[in-house]
């Protein structure tokens, strides 16, 4: 009985402590989900952060793309600006420098004649035209006036000396000397340096010269040579036979200096035997027509044309040897010669349009003709 008793006990107390352990286990259990929970929640929370994080760092991203392209732009335009403002100042230096030398022919020009703003525009009409630079012809047209070209006609002088320079290889300024060397010394016109041109010209296709070489050499003689009343087309065919036979051109100017102030002087051998043969001087033999190559036949045949004996007929060696090299060509190639050069209307701008129809010429154009518009933008 009494340990029936003792069993209920134990049983009871077993059966209590059983529950009690029952109830902390169900405790810890939900212990355990709701900390499951929170864990959930904590992963659900770090998720989306992790999700907002990586939508931040696409936008981020996203937006340095589009500060790059932006970037670039602005540099593209600085860039462009910068060009821009390169060429504007270009244009403000050339239309200075223009400025500068129509100030300069303005200074000398008969405005009553010709507005500067008219020759102004003449001279980038040209220029435009020939691809010579409006300077360069403004320098020229200078040039002219000076060397008592009218003001009205200067424009027009200039563009015939630059269809010389251009035919004949030298620049418009040295073909303005030429040209208005011989018309002062003969008292021609402006209009007759067509004439001129294609007498120049025609010197340079039949001899061994230049009109470049030609311009340097020969005002040292035309007004020696228009003194003794020998005209420009004689000149040149004298030009012409003595390169031609292999004196240089410089050479020829020389010689044909002394031959001529030996035939001038009154009281030289060779005066005296043209007075004797013909009755006249050099001078008026020249004036009657004679040319250079007649002269030099009178005085070979007063020694039957012995080479010799007419050199010694001048008392200056380059004379002889010069007035030899005539002779020795003989009165008819001469004066075949000059026929030429009489008929030779038209050469020298058919020599200019040969030049100009070539490729460097074209883009010899196109480039001054950008450098004017740069001038007329200013």
């Amino acid at each position: 009985m009494a340990d029936s008793a003792k069993s209920t006990t134990v049983t009871v107390d077993f059966t209590v402590k059983g529950l009690s352990d029952l109830e902390s286990a169900n405790t810890a259990l939900d212990a355990i989900e709701k900390s499951a929970e929170g864990a959930g929640g904590g992963l659900e929370k770090a998720s989306t952060e992790l999700d907002k994080a990586s939508e931040s760092s696409k936008e981020t991203s996203e937006s340095f793309v589009e500060l790059a392209a932006k970037s670039e732009l602005v540099g593209q335009m600085q860039e462009a600006i910068g060009s821009v403002t390169d060429a504007l100042a270009e244009c403000v230096d050339a239309a200075a420098e223009f400025e500068t030398v129509i100030a300069k022919v303005a200074t000398i020009a008969d405005t009553t004649e010709t507005s500067i703003d008219e020759i102004s525009d003449s001279i980038l009409e040209l220029s435009n035209e020939t691809g010579v630079a409006a300077t360069s012809l403004s320098d020229s047209v200078y040039s002219a006036i000076s060397a008592s070209v009218d003001t009205a006609d200067a424009v027009d002088f200039v563009a015939q000396a630059n269809a010389l320079a251009v035919g004949g290889f030298t620049d418009a300024e040295t073909a303005v000397d030429v040209l208005t060397t011989a018309i002062n010394a003969y008292g021609l016109e402006a209009s007759d340096a067509a004439t001129i041109s294609d007498y120049l010209i025609t010197t340079q296709s039949l001899g061994k010269t230049t009109v470049d070489e030609l311009a340097n050499s020969m005002g040292r003689v035309i007004p020696l040579v228009s003194a003794y009343n020998v005209d420009m087309a004689n000149l040149s065919s004298s030009y012409a036979i003595l390169t031609k036979n292999g004196i240089a051109t410089n050479e020829a100017t020389t010689y044909l200096t002394a031959i001529l102030n030996e035939l001038g002087d009154s009281g030289s051998t060779v005066s005296a035997i043209l007075q004797e043969q013909t009755g006249m001087s050099f001078s008026e033999l020249s004036e009657a027509g004679y040319s250079l190559g007649d002269v030099m036949g009178i005085l070979g045949d007063s020694v039957d044309n012995d080479a010799t004996a007419f050199s010694n007929l001048w008392s200056q060696q380059t004379a002889g040897v010069g007035a030899l090299s005539l002779l020795n060509s003989g009165t008819a190639e001469y004066n075949s010669t000059l026929s030429e050069m009489t008929s030779s209307t038209g050469v020298a701008d058919a020599a200019y349009e040969t030049m100009a129809d070539t490729a460097e010429y074209a883009q010899q154009k196109l480039t001054t003709s950008a450098e004017n518009l740069k001038t007329a933008i200013s």
